[in-house]
Protein backbone atom coordinates (compact mmCIF):
# COMPACT_ATOMS: atom_id res chain seq x y z
CA UNK A 1 0.00 0.00 0.00
CA UNK A 2 1.46 3.40 -0.97
CA UNK A 3 -1.55 5.71 -0.76
CA UNK A 4 -4.93 6.19 0.87
CA UNK A 5 -7.66 7.03 -1.68
CA UNK A 6 -9.17 10.48 -1.19
CA UNK A 7 -6.56 11.67 1.34
CA UNK A 8 -3.28 13.33 0.32
CA UNK A 9 -0.94 10.93 2.14
CA UNK A 10 2.54 10.29 0.80
CA UNK A 11 5.40 7.93 1.53
CA UNK A 12 3.49 5.29 3.46
CA UNK A 13 6.09 2.94 4.96
CA UNK A 14 6.16 -0.64 3.75
CA UNK A 15 4.21 -2.83 6.12
CA UNK A 16 2.45 -6.12 6.61
CA UNK A 17 -1.34 -5.90 6.98
CA UNK A 18 -3.19 -8.59 8.90
CA UNK A 19 -7.01 -8.75 8.83
CA UNK A 20 -8.85 -10.44 11.68
CA UNK A 21 -12.55 -11.20 12.21
CA UNK A 22 -13.86 -11.97 15.70
CA UNK A 23 -17.30 -13.39 16.46
CA UNK A 24 -17.32 -13.98 20.22
CA UNK A 25 -21.07 -14.65 20.24
CA UNK A 26 -24.03 -14.85 17.88
CA UNK A 27 -24.81 -11.40 16.47
CA UNK A 28 -21.20 -10.25 16.79
CA UNK A 29 -19.01 -9.45 13.78
CA UNK A 30 -15.86 -7.51 14.66
CA UNK A 31 -13.29 -6.58 12.01
CA UNK A 32 -9.72 -5.71 12.99
CA UNK A 33 -6.65 -4.60 11.04
CA UNK A 34 -3.09 -4.78 12.29
CA UNK A 35 -0.30 -2.97 10.42
CA UNK A 36 3.28 -4.05 11.09
CA UNK A 37 6.19 -1.93 9.85
CA UNK A 38 8.65 -4.09 7.93
CA UNK A 39 11.61 -1.94 8.95
CA UNK A 40 12.25 0.55 11.75
CA UNK A 41 9.69 -0.80 14.21
CA UNK A 42 10.03 1.29 17.36
CA UNK A 43 9.21 -1.71 19.57
CA UNK A 44 5.81 -0.36 20.65
CA UNK A 45 2.17 -1.03 19.77
CA UNK A 46 -0.48 1.65 19.25
CA UNK A 47 -4.20 0.92 19.26
CA UNK A 48 -6.21 3.50 17.31
CA UNK A 49 -9.78 4.48 18.15
CA UNK A 50 -12.66 4.96 15.74
CA UNK A 51 -15.28 7.70 15.40
CA UNK A 52 -19.04 8.19 15.33
CA UNK A 53 -20.90 4.92 14.90
CA UNK A 54 -17.68 3.35 13.55
CA UNK A 55 -18.51 0.58 11.03
CA UNK A 56 -15.26 0.84 9.09
CA UNK A 57 -11.53 0.95 9.67
CA UNK A 58 -9.94 4.26 8.67
CA UNK A 59 -6.51 3.72 7.08
CA UNK A 60 -5.79 7.45 7.12
CA UNK A 61 -5.50 7.57 10.92
CA UNK A 62 -3.15 4.57 10.91
CA UNK A 63 -0.60 6.03 8.50
CA UNK A 64 0.82 8.70 10.82
CA UNK A 65 1.62 6.32 13.68
CA UNK A 66 3.05 3.82 11.19
CA UNK A 67 5.45 6.54 10.02
CA UNK A 68 6.50 7.01 13.65
CA UNK A 69 7.46 3.34 13.81
CA UNK A 70 4.50 1.93 15.75
CA UNK A 71 2.81 -1.36 15.03
CA UNK A 72 -0.78 -0.17 14.66
CA UNK A 73 -4.23 -1.72 15.03
CA UNK A 74 -7.81 -0.52 14.69
CA UNK A 75 -11.31 -2.02 14.65
CA UNK A 76 -14.69 -1.26 13.11
CA UNK A 77 -16.19 -1.89 16.58
CA UNK A 78 -18.60 -4.48 15.17
CA UNK A 79 -20.91 -2.13 13.27
CA UNK A 80 -19.86 -2.74 9.66
CA UNK A 81 -23.45 -3.76 8.83
CA UNK A 82 -24.55 -0.21 9.68
CA UNK A 83 -25.29 1.53 12.95
CA UNK A 84 -28.78 0.04 13.11
CA UNK A 85 -27.33 -3.47 13.37
CA UNK A 86 -27.47 -2.80 17.11
CA UNK A 87 -31.27 -2.70 17.20
CA UNK A 88 -32.21 -5.33 19.77
CA UNK A 89 -28.74 -6.90 19.48
CA UNK A 90 -26.88 -6.91 22.80
CA UNK A 91 -23.83 -8.48 21.16
CA UNK A 92 -23.33 -5.23 19.23
CA UNK A 93 -23.84 -3.19 22.38
CA UNK A 94 -21.02 -5.11 24.05
CA UNK A 95 -18.78 -4.93 21.00
CA UNK A 96 -19.29 -1.21 20.47
CA UNK A 97 -19.05 -0.35 24.15
CA UNK A 98 -15.87 -2.23 25.06
CA UNK A 99 -15.36 -5.76 23.73
CA UNK A 100 -14.14 -4.99 20.20
CA UNK A 101 -11.35 -2.73 21.50
CA UNK A 102 -10.17 -5.31 24.02
CA UNK A 103 -10.22 -8.14 21.46
CA UNK A 104 -8.36 -5.92 18.99
CA UNK A 105 -5.70 -5.35 21.63
CA UNK A 106 -5.28 -9.04 22.41
CA UNK A 107 -5.18 -9.98 18.71
CA UNK A 108 -2.67 -7.25 17.86
CA UNK A 109 -0.26 -8.22 20.64
CA UNK A 110 -0.41 -11.86 19.60
CA UNK A 111 0.24 -10.99 15.93
CA UNK A 112 3.11 -8.68 16.90
CA UNK A 113 4.72 -11.46 18.92
CA UNK A 114 4.34 -13.93 16.03
CA UNK A 115 5.85 -11.52 13.49
CA UNK A 116 8.66 -9.91 15.49
CA UNK A 117 9.31 -12.72 17.95
CA UNK A 118 8.67 -10.50 20.97
CA UNK A 119 5.75 -8.75 22.58
CA UNK A 120 5.69 -4.96 22.31
CA UNK A 121 7.82 -3.30 24.93
CA UNK A 122 5.10 -0.69 25.50
CA UNK A 123 1.48 -0.49 24.43
CA UNK A 124 -0.45 2.73 23.82
CA UNK A 125 -3.98 3.71 22.83
CA UNK A 126 -4.96 6.90 21.03
CA UNK A 127 -8.62 7.64 20.38
CA UNK A 128 -10.79 10.70 19.86
CA UNK A 129 -14.56 11.18 20.19
CA UNK A 130 -15.93 7.62 20.04
CA UNK A 131 -12.27 6.65 20.25
CA UNK A 132 -12.12 8.65 23.48
CA UNK A 133 -14.90 6.44 24.83
CA UNK A 134 -12.80 3.42 23.81
CA UNK A 135 -9.78 4.97 25.54
CA UNK A 136 -11.44 5.57 28.90
CA UNK A 137 -13.24 2.23 28.74
CA UNK A 138 -9.87 0.51 28.36
CA UNK A 139 -8.42 2.33 31.38
CA UNK A 140 -11.47 1.40 33.45
CA UNK A 141 -12.27 -2.16 32.30
CA UNK A 142 -8.93 -3.52 31.10
CA UNK A 143 -6.17 -1.63 32.94
CA UNK A 144 -3.60 -4.25 31.91
CA UNK A 145 -4.06 -3.63 28.16
CA UNK A 146 -2.16 -0.35 27.79
CA UNK A 147 0.74 1.45 29.44
CA UNK A 148 -0.38 4.83 28.14
CA UNK A 149 -3.79 6.05 26.99
CA UNK A 150 -4.60 9.27 25.12
CA UNK A 151 -8.29 10.28 25.02
CA UNK A 152 -9.25 13.23 22.82
CA UNK A 153 -12.70 14.81 23.27
CA UNK A 154 -13.99 11.56 24.78
CA UNK A 155 -17.65 10.58 24.29
CA UNK A 156 -17.44 8.68 27.56
CA UNK A 157 -20.84 9.65 29.09
CA UNK A 158 -22.41 8.22 25.98
CA UNK A 159 -26.10 7.89 26.71
CA UNK A 160 -26.41 11.32 28.31
CA UNK A 161 -24.39 12.94 25.52
CA UNK A 162 -26.77 11.54 22.92
CA UNK A 163 -29.72 12.88 24.89
CA UNK A 164 -28.04 16.23 24.50
CA UNK A 165 -28.00 15.66 20.74
CA UNK A 166 -31.75 15.02 20.70
CA UNK A 167 -32.32 18.07 22.91
CA UNK A 168 -30.37 20.35 20.56
CA UNK A 169 -32.05 18.89 17.48
CA UNK A 170 -35.49 19.56 18.91
CA UNK A 171 -34.44 23.09 19.87
CA UNK A 172 -33.39 24.11 16.34
CA UNK A 173 -35.92 22.22 14.23
CA UNK A 174 -39.52 23.36 14.08
CA UNK A 175 -42.34 22.35 11.75
CA UNK A 176 -40.83 24.36 8.90
CA UNK A 177 -37.41 22.78 9.30
CA UNK A 178 -34.05 23.98 10.54
CA UNK A 179 -33.89 27.43 12.06
CA UNK A 180 -30.27 28.34 11.33
CA UNK A 181 -27.98 28.88 8.35
CA UNK A 182 -24.21 29.26 8.05
CA UNK A 183 -24.70 33.03 7.98
CA UNK A 184 -26.67 32.86 11.23
CA UNK A 185 -23.86 30.88 12.87
CA UNK A 186 -21.28 33.51 12.00
CA UNK A 187 -23.48 36.32 13.28
CA UNK A 188 -24.08 34.52 16.57
CA UNK A 189 -20.36 33.92 17.12
CA UNK A 190 -19.62 37.60 16.51
CA UNK A 191 -22.28 38.63 19.03
CA UNK A 192 -20.91 36.25 21.65
CA UNK A 193 -17.28 37.27 21.16
CA UNK A 194 -18.14 40.97 21.27
CA UNK A 195 -20.41 40.65 24.30
CA UNK A 196 -18.70 37.97 26.35
CA UNK A 197 -15.19 37.52 24.97
CA UNK A 198 -13.44 39.15 27.93
CA UNK A 199 -15.32 36.91 30.37
CA UNK A 200 -14.41 33.82 28.33
CA UNK A 201 -10.71 34.77 28.38
CA UNK A 202 -10.47 35.81 24.76
CA UNK A 203 -7.01 37.09 23.91
CA UNK A 204 -6.66 40.27 21.83
CA UNK A 205 -7.03 39.52 18.12
CA UNK A 206 -8.36 35.99 18.65
CA UNK A 207 -11.64 34.75 17.19
CA UNK A 208 -12.09 32.27 20.04
CA UNK A 209 -12.10 32.00 23.81
CA UNK A 210 -9.92 30.00 26.16
CA UNK A 211 -12.71 29.32 28.68
CA UNK A 212 -16.20 29.83 27.23
CA UNK A 213 -17.63 27.81 30.13
CA UNK A 214 -17.04 30.87 32.32
CA UNK A 215 -19.68 32.92 30.52
CA UNK A 216 -23.46 32.81 30.82
CA UNK A 217 -25.21 33.71 27.58
CA UNK A 218 -28.37 35.75 28.13
CA UNK A 219 -31.30 36.26 25.81
CA UNK A 220 -30.77 40.03 25.80
CA UNK A 221 -27.51 39.58 23.89
CA UNK A 222 -29.46 38.63 20.75
CA UNK A 223 -32.35 41.06 20.96
CA UNK A 224 -32.26 43.57 18.14
CA UNK A 225 -29.78 41.42 16.18
CA UNK A 226 -32.25 40.40 13.48
CA UNK A 227 -32.62 36.85 14.82
CA UNK A 228 -36.23 35.76 15.17
CA UNK A 229 -37.90 34.97 18.48
CA UNK A 230 -37.92 31.29 17.51
CA UNK A 231 -34.20 31.36 16.80
CA UNK A 232 -33.41 33.07 20.10
CA UNK A 233 -35.68 30.64 21.94
CA UNK A 234 -33.84 27.71 20.33
CA UNK A 235 -30.43 29.12 21.24
CA UNK A 236 -31.38 29.65 24.86
CA UNK A 237 -32.65 26.10 25.09
CA UNK A 238 -29.31 24.81 23.75
CA UNK A 239 -27.28 26.96 26.12
CA UNK A 240 -29.40 25.72 29.04
CA UNK A 241 -28.54 22.05 28.51
CA UNK A 242 -30.77 19.00 28.61
CA UNK A 243 -32.88 18.38 31.71
CA UNK A 244 -35.51 15.97 32.98
CA UNK A 245 -38.96 17.62 32.60
CA UNK A 246 -40.35 15.82 35.66
CA UNK A 247 -37.54 16.23 38.19
CA UNK A 248 -35.98 19.36 36.70
CA UNK A 249 -32.56 17.73 37.14
CA UNK A 250 -29.93 18.45 34.52
CA UNK A 251 -29.15 15.34 32.49
CA UNK A 252 -26.06 16.64 30.68
CA UNK A 253 -24.19 19.92 30.39
CA UNK A 254 -24.86 22.10 27.32
CA UNK A 255 -23.39 20.26 24.34
CA UNK A 256 -22.52 23.22 22.11
CA UNK A 257 -20.02 25.58 23.65
CA UNK A 258 -20.67 29.32 23.12
CA UNK A 259 -18.38 30.54 20.35
CA UNK A 260 -18.32 27.17 18.60
CA UNK A 261 -21.58 27.68 16.69
CA UNK A 262 -19.87 28.24 13.33
CA UNK A 263 -17.44 25.32 13.65
CA UNK A 264 -17.85 22.13 11.66
CA UNK A 265 -20.61 20.10 13.39
CA UNK A 266 -21.98 23.35 14.83
CA UNK A 267 -25.37 25.00 14.81
CA UNK A 268 -26.36 24.59 11.15
CA UNK A 269 -25.25 20.95 11.31
CA UNK A 270 -28.01 20.34 13.85
CA UNK A 271 -30.51 21.54 11.24
CA UNK A 272 -29.50 19.01 8.58
CA UNK A 273 -32.22 16.52 7.60
CA UNK A 274 -32.16 13.57 7.83
CA UNK A 275 -28.42 13.39 8.33
CA UNK A 276 -28.26 14.59 11.92
CA UNK A 277 -30.87 12.12 13.16
CA UNK A 278 -29.20 9.24 11.32
CA UNK A 279 -25.73 10.10 12.56
CA UNK A 280 -26.45 10.84 16.22
CA UNK A 281 -29.58 8.99 17.39
CA UNK A 282 -28.51 5.46 16.47
CA UNK A 283 -27.89 4.16 19.99
CA UNK A 284 -31.44 5.15 20.92
CA UNK A 285 -32.84 3.32 17.90
CA UNK A 286 -31.14 0.22 19.33
CA UNK A 287 -33.71 0.40 22.15
CA UNK A 288 -36.66 2.36 20.73
CA UNK A 289 -36.69 0.87 17.23
CA UNK A 290 -35.86 1.98 13.69
CA UNK A 291 -39.13 3.87 13.22
CA UNK A 292 -39.19 5.79 16.48
CA UNK A 293 -40.24 9.45 16.02
CA UNK A 294 -37.70 11.48 17.97
CA UNK A 295 -40.00 14.50 17.97
CA UNK A 296 -41.81 12.55 20.67
CA UNK A 297 -38.73 11.63 22.71
CA UNK A 298 -39.57 11.84 26.43
CA UNK A 299 -36.58 13.02 28.48
CA UNK A 300 -38.00 11.35 31.57
CA UNK A 301 -39.68 8.11 30.49
CA UNK A 302 -37.55 7.28 27.42
CA UNK A 303 -34.38 8.49 29.12
CA UNK A 304 -34.98 6.09 32.00
CA UNK A 305 -35.42 3.19 29.58
CA UNK A 306 -32.21 4.09 27.75
CA UNK A 307 -30.23 4.22 30.98
CA UNK A 308 -31.58 0.89 32.15
CA UNK A 309 -30.68 -0.84 28.88
CA UNK A 310 -27.46 0.79 27.65
CA UNK A 311 -25.49 2.45 30.43
CA UNK A 312 -23.65 -0.70 31.49
CA UNK A 313 -22.45 -1.31 27.93
CA UNK A 314 -21.74 2.13 26.47
CA UNK A 315 -20.75 4.45 29.31
CA UNK A 316 -17.13 4.74 30.46
CA UNK A 317 -17.88 6.72 33.61
CA UNK A 318 -16.10 4.71 36.30
CA UNK A 319 -13.90 7.01 38.37
CA UNK A 320 -11.77 4.51 40.28
CA UNK A 321 -8.65 4.10 38.14
CA UNK A 322 -6.58 2.54 40.92
CA UNK A 323 -5.75 -0.62 38.97
CA UNK A 324 -4.58 1.40 35.97
CA UNK A 325 -2.50 3.72 38.14
CA UNK A 326 -0.97 0.95 40.24
CA UNK A 327 0.38 -0.91 37.22
CA UNK A 328 2.09 2.29 36.07
CA UNK A 329 -0.48 3.42 33.50
CA UNK A 330 -0.54 7.03 32.29
CA UNK A 331 -3.71 8.79 31.09
CA UNK A 332 -3.73 11.96 29.00
CA UNK A 333 -6.99 13.73 28.07
CA UNK A 334 -7.03 16.61 25.55
CA UNK A 335 -10.17 18.54 24.62
CA UNK A 336 -10.77 21.62 22.47
CA UNK A 337 -12.61 24.60 23.97
CA UNK A 338 -14.51 25.25 20.71
CA UNK A 339 -15.81 21.69 20.37
CA UNK A 340 -19.49 22.02 19.33
CA UNK A 341 -20.43 18.34 19.56
CA UNK A 342 -18.77 17.03 22.77
CA UNK A 343 -18.34 19.76 25.39
CA UNK A 344 -14.98 20.04 27.07
CA UNK A 345 -16.88 20.69 30.30
CA UNK A 346 -17.75 16.99 30.33
CA UNK A 347 -14.04 16.16 30.37
CA UNK A 348 -13.54 18.63 33.21
CA UNK A 349 -16.37 16.89 35.05
CA UNK A 350 -14.72 13.48 34.64
CA UNK A 351 -11.34 14.80 35.75
CA UNK A 352 -12.87 16.35 38.86
CA UNK A 353 -14.79 13.16 39.68
CA UNK A 354 -11.64 11.04 39.41
CA UNK A 355 -9.84 13.50 41.68
CA UNK A 356 -12.68 13.38 44.18
CA UNK A 357 -12.50 9.58 44.18
CA UNK A 358 -8.72 9.14 44.19
CA UNK A 359 -7.19 12.34 45.54
CA UNK A 360 -4.13 13.76 43.80
CA UNK A 361 -3.97 12.22 40.30
CA UNK A 362 -1.14 14.29 38.84
CA UNK A 363 1.28 11.37 38.82
CA UNK A 364 -0.77 9.42 36.25
CA UNK A 365 -3.65 11.54 34.88
CA UNK A 366 -3.32 14.93 33.21
CA UNK A 367 -5.79 16.92 31.15
CA UNK A 368 -5.17 19.77 28.73
CA UNK A 369 -7.65 22.19 27.16
CA UNK A 370 -6.78 23.27 23.61
CA UNK A 371 -7.99 26.86 23.10
CA UNK A 372 -10.28 27.32 20.11
CA UNK A 373 -9.86 23.78 18.82
CA UNK A 374 -13.03 22.26 17.36
CA UNK A 375 -14.06 18.64 17.53
CA UNK A 376 -10.73 16.77 17.81
CA UNK A 377 -9.08 19.12 15.26
CA UNK A 378 -9.77 22.27 13.27
CA UNK A 379 -11.72 25.17 14.70
CA UNK A 380 -11.03 28.92 14.95
CA UNK A 381 -8.01 28.51 17.28
CA UNK A 382 -5.33 25.85 17.55
CA UNK A 383 -6.13 22.92 15.29
CA UNK A 384 -3.94 19.92 15.96
CA UNK A 385 -2.32 18.17 18.88
CA UNK A 386 -4.02 14.78 18.53
CA UNK A 387 -3.55 13.52 14.96
CA UNK A 388 -0.12 14.62 13.83
CA UNK A 389 -1.02 15.94 10.37
CA UNK A 390 1.92 16.39 7.99
CA UNK A 391 2.24 20.07 8.94
CA UNK A 392 2.40 19.24 12.66
CA UNK A 393 5.91 18.85 14.14
CA UNK A 394 6.52 15.26 15.24
CA UNK A 395 7.88 15.85 18.72
CA UNK A 396 6.64 15.50 22.29
CA UNK A 397 5.72 19.18 22.56
CA UNK A 398 3.43 19.26 19.54
CA UNK A 399 1.96 15.75 19.40
CA UNK A 400 0.01 14.22 22.25
CA UNK A 401 0.93 10.61 21.60
CA UNK A 402 4.65 11.42 21.71
CA UNK A 403 4.20 13.36 24.94
CA UNK A 404 2.47 10.30 26.35
CA UNK A 405 5.24 8.01 25.08
CA UNK A 406 7.88 10.16 26.78
CA UNK A 407 5.87 10.09 30.01
CA UNK A 408 5.60 6.29 29.98
CA UNK A 409 9.11 5.46 28.81
CA UNK A 410 11.21 8.25 30.31
CA UNK A 411 9.10 9.28 33.29
CA UNK A 412 8.86 12.87 32.03
CA UNK A 413 5.31 14.06 32.60
CA UNK A 414 3.96 16.69 30.17
CA UNK A 415 4.10 20.05 31.94
CA UNK A 416 3.12 21.94 28.80
CA UNK A 417 2.08 21.24 25.22
CA UNK A 418 2.11 23.35 22.05
CA UNK A 419 -0.91 22.68 19.81
CA UNK A 420 -0.59 24.33 16.41
CA UNK A 421 -2.87 26.12 13.97
CA UNK A 422 -2.57 25.41 10.26
CA UNK A 423 -1.09 28.00 7.96
CA UNK A 424 -3.64 30.68 7.00
CA UNK A 425 -6.16 28.81 9.19
CA UNK A 426 -6.77 26.57 6.16
CA UNK A 427 -7.48 22.88 6.97
CA UNK A 428 -5.98 21.78 3.65
CA UNK A 429 -2.65 23.19 4.76
CA UNK A 430 -2.62 20.44 7.39
CA UNK A 431 -1.49 18.07 4.63
CA UNK A 432 1.43 20.17 3.47
CA UNK A 433 4.92 19.43 4.72
CA UNK A 434 5.43 23.09 5.48
CA UNK A 435 5.40 25.47 8.40
CA UNK A 436 2.29 25.79 10.51
CA UNK A 437 0.56 29.08 11.24
CA UNK A 438 1.21 29.49 14.97
CA UNK A 439 1.32 27.60 18.25
CA UNK A 440 0.01 28.25 21.74
CA UNK A 441 1.41 26.90 24.96
CA UNK A 442 -1.10 25.10 27.19
CA UNK A 443 -0.69 23.72 30.70
CA UNK A 444 -2.31 20.88 32.64
CA UNK A 445 -5.79 21.71 33.88
CA UNK A 446 -6.04 22.35 37.61
CA UNK A 447 -9.20 22.36 39.70
CA UNK A 448 -8.63 26.00 40.61
CA UNK A 449 -7.57 26.86 37.05
CA UNK A 450 -7.84 30.57 36.31
CA UNK A 451 -7.27 30.08 32.58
Amino acid sequence: MDSVPGIPVRDVPKHIRVDVTCRPEEGSNIHIQVWLPIVAWNGSFLGIGNGGAAGMILPFVMVGPLKLGFAVASTDMGTSAGADCGIGNKAVWRDFGYRSTHLMTLAAKSIIECYYGVLPKHSYFNGTSTGGQQALSEAQRYPEDYDGILAGAPAYDRTNLHMGFVWDWLAVNKAEGGLFTKQDEEQIVKIILDKYGHMGERHPGDSFMYRPDKIKVERAAFEGSGLTDRQIEGLMKIYGGVSDPVTGKRIFEPVMMPGSEACDLGLAHRCEHPGFEQSYFYIFRWILGADFDFKNFDFHRDAKKIHEELDEYLNATQTDLTAFRDRGGKLLVIHGTADPIIPYTSSIRYYEQVKEKMGDVDSFFRMFLAPGMGHTSGGPGVQDILFGFPATPKDCRHLGILALKQWVEDGIAPDCLYPIAFKDNNPMNAFLDSTFGYERVIYPFKSDDKG
